[in-house]
């Protein structure tokens, strides 16, 4: 599903759609159906003890705000593999964290993992000379998207082991981006984007269904069970995904290169998750 984002990107980009109206909209369309399905399912799970506010804002403000900011800017600055590519260097960084943060042991499978991952994702990009060389725009651009991701898998480690699920998170965590969104379509003006773009108003909120709403969810609720790195080496499968869409939607080639970087992407999930109890 993530894998999509650049796709939605690309195609509402096009018909003139400011960027934080983009967001605004997938983010609005990630929380309100959470809202709504809590509201007549179990609203016991709309309460938050104050002392646990700072780590919803953290995650919706350093994490999920920060994050698509950095990451939807360095689609537009480079090309949406390589983008995705940079964005997947993140599994090194929550690996780290983790190690610092929860004890998770570094263990040989899971650095040699991670490793090959990071070099199957750059390949998988195309980064090279000539058209494909980064800027160092582009380059700053995807690490800090790449930071952002990290510190979500961090945070949403932190809001479930205080007890809360992952609808709590999501709600919390995407109403607070939102609310941040809002504020800056309004100052600069870019509201009048919803009504002035029907189109790519509804390919906003249905970007916002598929890459926030279920994508969230279910990654939220892959924490529970596994551990952050871990989580965050099985979602290195989304370059794979953003070139293969590349190639379908928008007649983009890949070069035996890049299909050997998608082999490595895949071996190193498949390597890294094969025995659970090993690291």
């Amino acid at each position: 599903m993530w894998g999509t984002y650049g796709s939605f990107v690309t195609v509402i980009g096009r018909s003139g759609m400011q960027e934080s109206t983009l967001i605004f909209l997938r983010f609005l369309a990630t929380a309100l159906p959470v809202l709504l399905y809590l509201l007549f399912r179990d609203r016991s799970q709309l309460r938050i003890k104050r002392k646990d506010w700072i780590l919803f804002a953290a995650n919706g403000l350093a994490s999920i705000l920060f994050f698509t900011s950095c990451y939807t800017a360095a689609i537009r600055e480079t090309k949406i593999a390589t983008a995705a590519a940079l964005l997947y260097t993140s599994p090194a960084m929550v690996m780290l964290l983790s190690a610092m943060l929860f004890g998770e042991k570094l263990g040989v499978r899971k650095v040699f993992s991670i490793l090959i991952a990071i070099l199957g994702c750059a390949l998988v990009s195309g980064i090279g000379p000539g058209e494909n060389a980064l800027t160092a725009k582009g380059l700053a651009l995807g690490l800090g998207a790449a930071l952002g991701y990290s510190l979500y898998s961090i945070f949403s480690r932190m809001i479930q082991e205080r007890g809360y699920s992952p609808f709590t998170n999501v709600l919390y965590t995407f109403s607070i981006a939102a609310a941040a969104y809002f504020l800056l379509s309004a100052a600069n003006g870019s509201l009048s984007d919803i009504p002035r773009l029907p189109a790519a108003s509804l390919l906003s909120v249905l970007c916002g269904l598929v890459t926030g709403l279920m994508a969230y969810l279910l990654y939220t609720a892959g924490l529970h069970d596994m551990e952050p790195s871990r989580a965050a080496q099985l979602a290195t499968v989304e370059p794979v995904f953003a070139a293969v869409l590349g190639v379908l939607l928008f007649d983009q080639k890949l070069s035996a290169t890049e299909i050997l970087g998608i082999v490595l992407v895949v071996f190193a999930v498949i390597f890294a998750n094969r025995s659970a109890g090993k690291s």
